[in-house]
């Protein structure tokens, strides 16, 4: 064994939920919020997903240990069970006597139902957890809501918790599920680990079994995210592994090379982690950079090609001013003056300069006119040039453009048959127009504010509230990711979204939301009705 070699009181890395290694993560924490939350007065289902591995039945043992004295819970390990089935379990559970033998659907929904009764008369709470909810078959879950339309004028008298993996997403989606779906008050997806909260976990559990040094490098931390995506069965797994490897080698230290060798040992050859050249970043990152080479060698190319043209044509030009005598002496008048100064060249003719000269003294290619933005902007382009004066013509015609359109510049004139009262109320119309859209565009969600300091509705101005519209809050999901959504008066609505006139959702928060009205932020609780 390696716990005397690295000086360890036990294995840290088992895979069986141990309680005394329980770590919290910020996202645990949040999803164990969001579920007490989610049990309150007017709780009915509560939904928990997130992949296999990350940690949901980690939470809900926890939140297990954290409910009040006066709960009386059910917990349901293995839920691929018939309708009658369930119901006999949730009696064994809840400790409600039954005949075993000819009990049917009836016998049994009416003795729990007297037990929720008399529950609700002791002052008790009856909770039930439904562990692996994605086996649940659409006939028993239709069989749990049944159960759930006991309840008061204030509190269901059965709460239910799903917890399962992403599956069970879309098996409440089903059309014949839309009933319990819309019942779910409340719902957190688990994602893994970020890096940070790697490192974290490895040093909690390392801590817990008297090891207070850091068994493994910086280099095999990141190596484990990447392997693992964060899921923290899969990173015991390895780190178990990982210290076998490290102590037949006589290692003191896990380093990046040790967690590859055992991530083919612990999870298979599809989590061996693929060559930097194989990837498919590296891959398309070469494509476009030997297109692009490929791209810039031709642009080249052809700009050789059209310089050793207008050489080419230049010297024959010149070639026929010197065979012409009258020609040759009348360029050789207006050239004087600028080469006056200049030293005898013998030998080879400059023929960059000779063609300069003859392109500044060539009357036919100086234009006669200025060309208009129009104009300039339907010349042909080089690839690869766009002239400065062509791209300034046409910013000047785009700015042109947005000043035609703005609401600011619409000015009215009055026409036959029109009084001026009218006219005024339109000018002012289109004023107000204006400045509510500036207004709006000003306004837009702030995701650099600290939202848990918004003051709650009670305190805002009382001419706000009475103008604030109905609000009906019939579901509140919320995700760390920021892929929250809340179902307001039958209406999904996700963050930075509209509610109603000048009203807005800027926020989703575990146990509240922060919405806009005119201007005024304020804070509402996850579920309630204004």
């Amino acid at each position: 064994m390696y716990t005397a070699y690295f000086g360890l009181s036990e294995l840290p890395f088992s895979i069986a939920p141990n309680p005394d290694y329980l770590f919290m993560s910020e996202r645990h924490r949040e999803a164990l919020v969001h579920l007490t939350y989610g049990l309150g007065e007017t709780g009915g289902f509560v939904l928990l997903t997130g992949e296999v591995g990350t940690g949901k039945t980690t939470i809900s043992r926890c939140l297990m240990a954290q409910l009040p004295e006066n709960t009386q819970t059910a917990f349901i390990l293995n839920p691929t069970l018939s309708s009658q089935e369930l119901l006999a379990t949730l009696c064994d559970e809840l400790k409600i006597r039954y005949r075993k033998t000819g009990a049917t659907l009836k016998t049994l929904t009416d003795k729990i139902q007297e037990k929720l009764l008399k529950n609700h008369q002791a002052n008790i709470n009856t909770l039930l957890i439904i562990d692996e909810a994605q086996h649940l078959q659409a006939e028993v879950l239709e069989q749990l809501r049944l159960l759930t339309n006991l309840e008061t004028n204030t509190k269901k008298l059965l709460q239910v918790i799903l917890i399962g993996q992403p599956e069970l997403q879309q098996l409440l989606q089903r059309r014949d599920l839309r009933q319990l779906s819309q019942r779910i008050t409340a719902r957190y997806h688990l994602l893994p680990l970020s890096k940070a909260d790697v490192e974290q976990y490895i040093k909690h559990r390392l801590a817990v079994a008297d090891c207070y040094r850091s068994l493994f490098n910086k280099g095999a931390i990141a190596m484990i995210h990447k392997l693992s995506q964060g899921i923290p069965r899969l990173i015991n797994l390895l780190c178990d592994r990982a210290l076998w490897i490290a102590y037949g080698e006589n290692k003191s230290v896990v380093d990046k090379n040790t967690v590859i060798k055992a991530s083919a040992e612990a999870l298979g050859e599809e989590y061996k982690p693929t060559p930097w050249w194989q990837h498919k970043g590296v891959k398309i990152t070469t494509t476009l950079l030997l297109l692009s080479t490929a791209l810039v060698a031709g642009i080249w190319w052809g700009q050789e090609q059209q310089v050793n043209l207008h050489l080419s044509k230049a010297a024959s030009d010149i070639s026929t001013i010197d065979e012409n005598p009258t020609t040759a002496k009348l360029a050789q008048q207006t050239q004087q003056p600028k080469v006056k100064n200049s030293p005898v060249i013998t030998g080879k003719v400059n023929t960059a300069t000779t063609v300069k000269q003859h392109e500044e003294v060539s009357p036919i290619d100086k234009p006669t006119k200025a060309a208009s933005p129009i104009e300039e902007s339907k010349k042909p382009l080089v690839l690869g040039y766009i002239p400065k004066e062509r791209t300034l013509a046409a910013q000047k015609i785009i700015s042109a453009e947005k000043e035609q359109n703005s609401l600011d510049n619409i000015n009215l004139e009055p026409s036959e048959g029109v009084s001026k009262e009218l006219l005024a109320s339109f000018q002012q119309a289109i004023a107000e127009t204006s400045a509510d859209h500036d207004s709006t565009q000003a306004l837009e969600p702030d995701t650099t504010q600290d939202f848990t300091k918004v003051q709650n509705i009670s305190q805002m101005p009382t001419s706000l509230q009475n103008a604030l519209p109905s609000l009906q809050f019939q579901m509140h999901i919320f995700a760390s990711d920021g892929q929250g959504w809340v179902r307001v008066n039958g209406k999904d609505i996700h963050e930075g979204e509209k509610i109603a006139e000048h009203l807005y959702l800027d926020k989703i928060l575990p146990q509240q939301v922060i919405l806009r009205f005119r201007g005024e932020r304020f804070a509402m609780p996850a579920l309630s009705s204004w």
